[in-house]
């Protein structure tokens, strides 16, 4: 009876999960193509068939005109070359190719019939541009094409936010930013139209990434991976909310009916760097990003696969200036010669000066060793000061710490 109810309540969870998810997806990381079908006089043709094709995934849906002449296909996957195909007895068959479908976008597929034979076809390529009237949410999608080939340093689809108007790409000194990402990388938070940095929201494939402490981006994808991604700055649909500044929806690429990929390495150093003008040579510097892409089809027209790998492997040297080190004298004890150095003079509890070995006139260390070792400590002696080692090692949740003393 336990073991019953235990797989009861474990099916409605994994039902529950399914169903919360396949909503989600509805909302956020999926297009939509709508349209109007007329015949040559402008009435509204009702009952015609639409064919929705996506020739690198095999996806095919169908459905039927209402009595306006209205279709609308919902929760279609982002993506590219996809196909709209009317037909209708007494019409010629009417297509438009070559549409691309963003994430969140209402893509407008209109068709004017034209008196023919049932098996003439009319093909049209899709505007390359379209005005949504659909939605009133302000913001804009770049695609991979635009991320691959614009020059970015650490390659971060986040160091791309600032293309959109009312991006302030510099948070201010005010903004909490303690916890880096992605190779401690730029977590994303930016003012948008004049909010905090932490009012952003980011999703990845409709999950919320958000970074619980500072609401950065707590999974930035690799380049590579991102089909795209969405910015919005106002008046955002009613799927989103809780954020009162811009919301960062980014869909990574999936497989398709043909395998393909790409392979990548980007290189630094410091072959074309100016040495800095108070280091005496240039600091060594080698940066290598390097990984790839694949994508193929498990089940032709059905199940698909995609993975990408990216590795950073960086040397880069730091320019510490000028640091005072240790004379000879004062690496045996003597430290008469502290003005030459650059080390503030020694002194004691009272703030006199004092010396340890020397030629120097202070004699008020030497009291003070000898108060607090014993025994008489004269000016000029050599003094083996006291040494303290102290490590640290842990053992099985332990912190372990050791001393030795000597003269």
């Amino acid at each position: 009876m336990r073991r019953q109810l235990l797989w009861k309540v474990l099916g409605c969870g994994l039902a529950a999960a399914l169903f919360c998810g396949g909503h989600m997806l509805y909302a956020e990381v999926t297009g939509t193509v709508l349209g109007t079908v007329l015949d040559p006089s402008g009435a509204a043709v009702a009952n015609a068939s639409v064919t929705l094709h996506n020739l690198d995934t095999g996806l095919v849906r169908r459905l039927k005109t209402s009595a306006n002449g209205t279709y609308e296909f919902l929760s279609v996957p982002v993506g590219e070359n996809y196909s709209v195909q009317v037909e209708n007895a007494g019409f010629q068959t009417t297509a438009q190719t070559g549409i691309k479908l963003d994430v969140n976008q209402k893509y407008r597929a209109d068709f004017n019939l034209k008196v023919g034979a049932f098996n003439e076809t009319v093909e049209v390529n899709a505007n390359a541009a379209q005005v949504d009237t659909s939605n009133t949410q302000l913001g804009d999608v770049i695609g991979d094409k635009k991320m691959t080939t614009l020059p970015l340093n650490g390659r971060s689809y986040i160091d791309l936010l600032g293309l959109q108007a009312g991006v302030v790409p510099v948070a201010s000194d005010a903004a909490v930013n303690d916890r880096a990402v992605s190779g401690n990388g730029n977590s994303g938070q930016m003012s948008v139209n004049g909010q905090r940095e932490s009012a952003n929201s980011f999703l990845v494939n409709g999950g919320d990434v958000e970074e619980s402490v500072n609401n950065g981006a707590s999974i930035v994808p690799t380049l590579d991976s991102i089909q795209e991604f969405r910015l919005l700055t106002s008046s955002f649909n009613a799927e989103y909310g809780r954020f009162s500044g811009a919301i960062v929806n980014v869909v990574t690429k999936s497989g398709t009916n043909e395998i393909h990929g790409s392979a990548y390495e980007f290189l630094r150093n410091e072959k074309l760097d100016a040495r800095g003008y108070f280091d005496p040579s240039r600091g060594e510097l080698k940066r290598n990003q390097f990984g790839g892409t694949i994508g193929a089809p498990v089940v032709k027209n059905k199940l698909f696969f995609f993975g990408d790998y990216q590795g950073t492997r960086e040397v880069a040297g730091t320019s510490t200036g000028i640091i005072p080190v240790p004379s000879q004298l004062e690496r045996g004890g003597d430290f008469s010669d502290l003005g030459t150095t650059g080390f503030s003079p020694f002194t004691d509890p009272n703030g006199n000066p004092t010396t340890v070995r020397g030629t120097g006139s202070a004699t008020n260390f030497p009291h003070v060793l000898s108060q607090r070792l014993g025994y008489t400590v004269k000016p000029g002696s050599n003094i083996g000061f006291p040494v303290v080692i102290r490590w640290l090692k842990p053992k099985q949740g332990f912190a372990c710490f050791r001393e030795q003393q000597g003269r």
